[in-house]
């Protein structure tokens, strides 16, 4: 099954507002978790999400992370330039055994359930200059 979605606007959108999109769409997903009966087929159905198809900005805001240029999705490495004017990229392999670190998982969780629970914008804009990550429904 492909399930297509389309963020509207005319502009990209809004970290804050990303999570208004994706809270129904999580809802679901939960509810078929779990599984739903068809009698005519005397199966017992699950939905799960496998994965998503997006430019890398993208999924930095699906998956918590601020920015594109702030972190990888997989490690420590941050967006660097080669001084020229030119934009940030991941580039520079060479100290690759050195930055290879790969993320913690759990970490990253637990970093966006603070972000979550920050009481005010101040305090949330603190916390993701600190961890680089913040809440997606889809954690």
């Amino acid at each position: 099954m492909l399930t297509l979605g389309l963020l509207p606007g005319s502009s990209e959108i809004k970290l804050h507002k990303i999570n208004h999109y994706l809270a129904p769409i999580v809802d679901e997903l939960l509810e078929f978790w779990d599984g739903i009966e068809i009698p005519a087929a005397k199966k017992n159905i699950r939905l799960a999400l496998i994965c998503c198809s997006n430019d890398i900005p993208a999924a930095r805001k699906l998956c918590g992370h601020i920015s594109a240029s702030v972190s990888c999705h997989r490690c420590y490495k941050t967006a660097n330039s080669n001084g020229n004017g030119n934009k940030s990229n991941f580039g520079g392999f060479d100290d690759m055994v050195d930055w290879f670190v790969e993320r913690d998982l759990d970490e990253h969780r637990w970093n966006a359930e603070l972000w979550r629970l920050c009481k005010s914008e101040e305090e949330r804009k603190r916390h993701m200059s600190s961890t680089h990550v913040r809440w997606s429904e889809l954690l």
